[in-house]
């Protein structure tokens, strides 16, 4: 009853007060609904591979590469024979399964793809327990010429129809696997019969597992040399590794060691350890702390996740700010209130327990409103994030019960906690006494709260402000080379170095085609990249390039720069020589500075990989081929298509259609048997900025509504304290100020507040944005203008709010200023 009879009130203090009620609920309303949707991308993003039973056990062995010239190469693989040996080896390690995706085309039928086939251990679904919907885990992948389809793939190639038992035909090596010119190895087909369908795997996950064939099968790229001899050679393979229960990682690893260094043959005294970095990464932590070469799908970040959920926190925070702020100071006008109730009987602890409830009324009616507003922006959300979040009342019972609905009280207990102490702590004779009542120090905590809101939303500013321009200047800064109007081909390693010259000489040729060039990377793609050890002839100490195998059109397709020497030349006998000794070269400027060259003097020098000595015949300018987030690598460039099964393809714009539909007949008259992959170059670009684009426009998107709640509970304050002021102005003005004086003077109290919260805000944000723009290879200073540009922002807001209503109450005739209250 005594409850009923508080909520009563609480509905009837809604409608009394009109404006702060509005306030009060669209702020928290918008802040929680903001929260939620937060809290559904952090959950997302947390969910990773839990779903996954028998994990708790489960790394992945990753490797991080000690080059010469002190760089570091962090990826996520590890070379094959290793796992095996530790298998054998090392006490504690239970088991151990290899996943290398492999580019396959895949026919069944007239049915004809290239397709992503992940090649493992034929105990994978033991160790990583994939959900069969056919097929035994411990059998499936028995038999050699054996493959598990998922059943979207299984739809995809056998309809409706019963896949177990079918049989797919796959075609597609890796290029060192052939002899240049084999034209049948490189056509070869494989028949897999169909074993076991896997359920389609969700999102959030880590692996790609359409296809699954063991490696024990004569269609695997990888060559039985690679598996048991290639110590220092990664070549895709991801290693997982189960360890038995209390087994400690760091024992594992340094019993690794000495494996190491009697397995990898290297001049003395560098020791293999010494060359390979071993860790263990917890499987369902790789999506949060991945972002390494060679990683399967694009991986989050932890300390992106954390800090959205920060903003989720600040956001209800702002507007828990505002619902104190407002109800500290209306707290005078139920002075009479509370003294009456006093004056008949009434406890200070009744009091407080109602104006709680009233508290806990208003957030609970606010995540009413907010998980309406999350259900009509969901679908909007979703096709942003571009995943399936979703939140289902059934299975998210625990989220909504346990999380928003104990959150909104909680907030409300909170928020509702130091006005109902003052509100219940007024004295009865002194508040029937006067409307003026006493509040009790509560002056210091709006002015306290005030101060943080301005915080959090400088704070914030800034962080929106150094996000977009570091976005705007990773998008105009210049690569080195020109990204667009190029098309490449994938799919050239499935024929042979003879017919992928000959195609590429035929589409250059084309219409509406530039020029076409071959090479073993392109920007973006690192294909089968080989990192080497350089030096100048006679030095002990050099650096480790990637060596880049091209055609000689390529630098000049891709609009790179020659800042000396010349470019290399098919009519050049040692530029085109077999072999490395003797070869003419082509290095960045990268290289030329780790080796000691000028740019101008490199020109003519030899250098040596291993015992082969090349000679430089000129410098090329840096191009990132590798992105922002990484620093330029020294590149030498050597003219070999043998090994170049990339294929870039200029387009003229004004001729795009033209174009792609000779380039795909082309390939349909060299390759009919192989499905062929293209896509165009300023795609891979956009792709490198998706997601953290993406999360700037969340985070920039979350920062306005946060400043937007800020500005809403300022605004209330400022209405309040205008009201409260009436009488002061008439004062002021009838002892002879001016509508300007008093507007200042308003100003300048709203400005205290504001410019103390500078003072705080500037360094927190400095401290973080510093450590966030690590992250990037190449990246802005922390200008001092965006913090000023934050802080003035922050200052014309509360000074526009202040005004709107100050001079009003400036302008207003003294005479009824002094009659009011």
């Amino acid at each position: 009853m005594m409850l009923r009879h508080y909520m009563l009130m609480a509905m009837r203090g809604f409608v009394r007060h009109r404006l702060y009620s509005f306030i009060n609920v669209a702020g928290l309303s918008v802040a929680m609904a903001c929260a939620i949707l937060i809290l559904l991308f952090v959950r997302d993003q947390l969910s990773y591979d839990d779903w996954i039973p028998g994990t708790e056990n489960l790394y992945r062995l990753q490797v991080t590469w000690y080059e010469l010239g002190g760089s570091l190469l962090p990826t996520a693989l590890s070379p094959f024979p290793t796992l095996n040996a530790m298998k054998a080896e090392i006490p504690g390690v239970e088991a151990v399964t290899h996943l290398v995706p492999e580019q396959m085309t895949v026919r069944a039928g007239e049915r004809q793809f290239l397709q992503t086939v992940t090649v493992v251990d034929p105990n994978f679904f033991q160790v990583i327990r994939l959900p069969l919907i056919a097929g035994n885990p411990a059998t499936v992948l028995a038999q050699p010429e054996s493959i598990v389809l998922s059943q979207s793939m299984a739809r995809k190639y056998f309809g409706r129809s019963n896949p177990v038992g079918r049989v797919l035909q796959v075609s597609g090596v890796a290029p060192f696997q052939c002899k240049p010119n084999d034209n049948d190895c490189f056509s070869a087909t494989h028949a897999l019969r169909v074993t076991g369908v896997l359920r389609d795997l969700p999102h959030d996950t880590q692996l790609i597992a359409d296809f699954v064939m063991p490696n024990t099968s004569r269609a695997d790229q990888l060559t039985p040399d690679e598996k048991t001899t290639g110590w220092t050679g990664t070549f895709g393979n991801n290693s997982y590794i189960r360890l038995a229960p209390g087994t400690r990682q760091d024992k594992v690893l340094d019993a690794l060691r000495p494996i190491l260094d009697r397995s990898i043959r290297i001049r003395p005294p560098q020791t293999g350890s010494g060359l390979e970095h071993y860790s263990l990464t917890p499987f369902r932590d790789i999506h949060l702390t991945g972002g390494r070469v060679g990683e399967m799908k694009p991986t989050g970040s932890r300390t992106t996740v954390y800090g959205f959920a920060l903003i989720a926190a600040l956001i209800v925070l702002v507007a828990g700010c505002n619902f104190m702020n407002l109800a500290t100071a209306r707290a005078i006008l139920r002075a009479r209130e509370v003294g009456v109730r006093k004056v008949v009987g009434a406890r200070r602890m009744e009091l407080a327990v109602q104006f709680l409830v009233e508290a806990v009324c208003t957030t609970l009616v606010s995540l009413a409103i907010a998980l309406s507003l999350v259900e009509i922006l969901l679908p909007f959300y979703d096709r942003f994030l571009q995943e399936p979040i979703r939140l289902h009342y059934s299975s998210d019972g625990m989220l909504l019960v346990g999380a928003a609905v104990a959150g909104a009280i909680l907030l409300g207990l909170l928020s509702g906690a130091y006005p109902a102490m003052v509100l219940s702590g007024f004295r009865p004779a002194a508040t029937l006494k006067s409307s003026g009542g006493a509040h009790g120090g509560s002056g210091l905590l709006r002015s306290v709260l005030v101060v943080g809101q301005f915080v959090v939303s400088i704070g914030l500013g800034i962080a929106a402000i150094v996000i977009f321009r570091q976005i705007h200047f990773a998008r105009t800064l210049d690569l080195g080379f020109d990204r667009y109007d190029m098309v490449v081909i994938k799919s050239t390693a499935n024929i042979s170095a003879d017919a992928r010259v000959r195609l590429a000489r035929v589409l250059s040729a084309g219409p509406g085609i530039v020029g076409a060039a071959l090479s073993n990377v392109v920007p973006f793609d690192t294909g089968w990249s080989f990192n080497e050890e350089v030096h100048a002839p006679g030095e002990v100490t050099g650096t480790t390039a990637h060596l880049v195998t091209i055609s000689p059109e390529f630098p000049a397709l891709y609009g790179m720069r020659l800042l000396s020497g010349r470019f290399l030349a098919e009519d050049r006998g040692q530029d085109m020589r077999t072999g490395l000794s003797g070869k003419g070269v082509l290095i960045n400027a990268e290289a030329a500075r780790r080796l000691g060259f000028t740019v101008a003097g490199a020109v003519g020098k030899e250098i040596d990989i291993g015992t082969s000595p090349l000679q430089v015949v000129g410098v090329l300018n840096d191009a990132m081929k590798e992105g922002l987030r990484s620093a330029e690598w020294p590149v030498i460039y050597v003219a070999d298509t043998n090994d170049s099964t990339l294929l870039s393809v200029r387009v003229r714009a004004d001729h795009l259609a033209q174009a792609l539909a000779f380039i795909d007949g082309t390939w349909r008259s060299f390759a009919p048997a192989a499905a062929m992959q293209r896509y165009f170059m300023s795609d891979a670009f956009d792709d490198l900025f998706t997601s953290d684009e993406r999360q700037s426009t969340m985070f920039i998107a979350f920062v306005t509504v946060a400043i937007l709640i800020a500005c809403l509970g300022l605004f209330g304050l400022v209405v309040f304290t205008a009201q409260r002021r009436t009488k002061e102005v008439g004062i002021r003005k009838i002892s002879g100020a001016s509508t300007t004086d008093i507007v200042r003077l308003m100003l300048w109290r709203i400005s205290v507040p504001v410019l103390l919260a500078n003072l705080i805000a500037w360094p927190l944000a400095y401290y973080y944005l510093q450590r966030w723009l690590q992250g990037y290879a190449y990246r802005i200073s922390l200008d001092p203008r965006y913090f000023l540009a934050a802080g003035a922002a922050a200052l014309l807001i509360a000074w526009a709010t202040v005004y709107a209503n100050t001079l009003r109450l400036a302008r207003a005739n003294p005479v009824r200023a002094l009659r009011y209250e």
